[in-house]
């Protein structure tokens, strides 16, 4: 999954966009799959989705069995969709083949969550994330220190956040429903 701060981030480039939309609720719907006891069952995570780290991680969202359940979204569920977007996308765009089959799960966990440590404050400071906006999900939150080299470049997490960012929401859901089954934009 992605972090806190890639999620906020994402979320706050969206709504940027969209000032339609009430940013709380999208803000807390971009929160709420991490912060939820089970999030097997807030990401619609696959229940067979496999051993090795390729479909281990891209088995843990489905963006279809969402909308099967979700008809219709409201601000706070639009929140919640793009978080699922966001993570599904993550492990698609972020890691290659290669290095998910070359690491164990334990060592692709250790480099992503130390990748978090490197990457919240400098996300943070560029897209304006303060304690302010996990205010719905105080937990979430935690401190960071200053980026230092890791498996994701601050070059990498500006692309990704800027295309997801971008992504028109409403032609995806079309195409997730056509297809009936996760598929990139």
């Amino acid at each position: 999954m992605a972090s806190a701060t890639i999620h906020l981030a994402i979320a706050k480039k969206y709504l940027e966009k969209h000032n339609e939309l009430d940013y709380e609720k999208v803000i807390a719907g971009t929160l709420y799959p991490d912060a939820t006891e089970d999030s097997d069952k807030s990401h619609y995570t696959d229940i067979n989705r496999g051993k090795d780290n390729i479909s281990h991680v891209r088995g843990k969202v489905n963006l279809y069995a969402f909308l099967k359940e979700h008809k219709t979204l409201d601000d706070f569920e639009l929140g919640w969709f793009l978080h699922l977007v966001t993570d599904y996308l993550f492990f698609k765009e972020c890691f290659s083949d290669k290095y998910l089959l070359e690491n164990s799960y334990e060592k692709f966990c250790k480099d992503l969550y130390f990748a978090y440590d490197c990457l919240n404050e400098y996300i943070s400071k560029k897209y304006q994330i303060t304690k302010d906006d996990y205010k719905e999900y105080p937990s979430e939150y935690y401190p960071s220190k200053p980026y230092q080299y890791c498996i994701l470049s601050k070059e990498l997490i500006d692309s990704f956040i800027n295309r997801v960012s971008s992504i028109d929401l409403d032609k995806y859901i079309i195409l997730i429903k056509e297809k009936q089954k996760n598929i990139v934009p």
